[in-house]
């Protein structure tokens, strides 16, 4: 054979001997983040607590305050294997090839996140026995800066971005679930000389608690009974306990979640606050799809390929505020809602530039009641940062 002909031969085989394989036409998905929410969890506070915050005669749970509950488990489940038939259908290869290419990492503070991140493990590559894990003692300084002692947030810039965003607890959609909220709980407090500590209208205050930001006021306590409301519901209790409520248990809940997103709007998604809280978790995110070490979170390997994080509703705020991402659902009143998972992707193109791509995938109300995912898929958004995830 003449040389010519030899180097076209090689060359053709670079091309295409190697089993077959030719160069991909399109993007191929190298790396992805998940940071998902963890299950239906009961209220943080016991029904008498409760009751004496707001007025309301709430219900006993199957579980200890802020525990994920058996349904929780299984919507979990039910989202985990929605979101890797996802990723299996994009053809991404950790969760076929059982290589050390998973890392789950939960927050160890709670029990509901080590269940999370447990649930994730067992069920996003079921073949690969993969372990979740998480730091066993002390705050997890991924999952909030502050409470580990690693950043405190400064209180002039803080309590400056407070009041510029105070005007988002007097809107019209606010005003309208505060009211709502005040007639399901106590529709008494509010008047004249009777006024008590139920009544939802005072002013939302931002207080400090060792060198930390917290939200106190009627948006505070609206906001935390709206939430404790919807997940009464997503865990499936019979529409009789929301009282005066239970003609339409869902009009109700899509009209008092607007005071739990102004409740999030005033202090977690703060960027100031997230930042601290949350600069950790952002700065790991965007070590591990530049392929930099990533010093906070132990385990990582070159070889990693798929990064889970088992965290809170807090978490995905932060990231929003961080990375100026903005989301929200028709058929899902809580943008944070138990089981959402934000997810962050990079994809190479066959000239070699790199794309992130952010999506987030949720449960409707309904299917988080069903504890089903079926339509997980064909509700996924694909967000837009309005800050760059890579240098």
């Amino acid at each position: 054979m003449k040389k010519t002909g030899c180097v076209l031969l090689f060359a053709l085989c670079l091309m295409g001997c190697s089993g077959g394989a030719s160069a991909p036409s399109g993007p191929v998905l190298e790396k992805v983040v998940l940071l998902s929410r963890h299950g239906i969890r009961s209220p943080t506070a016991s029904p008498a607590v409760l009751r004496e915050k707001t007025g309301f005669d709430w219900p006993e749970w199957s579980v200890a305050p802020g525990e994920m509950t058996p349904h929780g488990a299984v919507a979990l489940g039910a989202m985990v294997q929605a979101v890797r038939a996802h990723y299996l259908r994009l053809a991404f290869g950790p969760l076929q090839n059982c290589s050390d290419q998973i890392r789950v990492w939960a927050d160890g503070a709670d029990h509901r996140t080590q269940q999370t991140g447990q649930v994730w493990a067992r069920d996003v590559a079921p073949d690969c026995h993969v372990k979740a894990q998480w730091q066993a003692r002390g705050a997890d300084p991924v999952y909030n800066a502050i409470a580990a002692g690693r950043a405190v947030p400064p209180r002039q810039e803080t309590e400056q971005a407070f009041a510029s965003a105070l005007p988002v607890s007097r809107t019209a959609e606010v005003q309208r679930g505060l009211q709502v909220l005040q007639t399901l709980m106590a529709p008494g407090a509010c008047e004249g000389a009777e006024r008590t500590s139920h009544c939802l209208r005072d002013d939302a205050v931002l207080d400090w608690k060792k060198a930390a930001p917290h939200l106190s006021g009627g948006v505070a306590t609206g906001g935390m009974a709206a939430e404790s409301l919807l997940l009464l519901y997503s865990e499936g209790f019979p529409v009789d306990v929301f009282g005066s409520a239970k003609a339409d248990v869902p009009g109700l809940l899509k009209t008092v979640m607007p005071v739990h997103e102004a409740e999030s709007l005033l202090l977690r998604r703060l960027p100031v606050v997230a930042q601290a809280r949350n600069g950790v978790m952002a700065q790991s995110i965007r070590a591990f799809l530049a392929d930099r070490p990533v010093t906070d979170i132990p385990g990582i390997t070159p070889s990693t390929r798929l990064l889970v994080l088992a965290g809170h509703d807090t978490n995905q705020d932060a990231m929003a505020a961080i990375f100026g991402l903005s989301w929200a659902f028709s058929d899902q009143p809580d943008s944070t809602a138990p089981d959402t998972v934000l997810a962050f992707e990079r994809w190479r193109y066959p000239d070699r530039h790199v794309e992130i791509r952010v999506r987030i995938f949720h449960q409707s109300l309904e299917e988080l009641r069903a504890g089903q995912a079926s339509h997980v898929e064909r509700s996924m958004q694909t967000l837009e940062p309005r800050n760059p995830i890579l240098p």
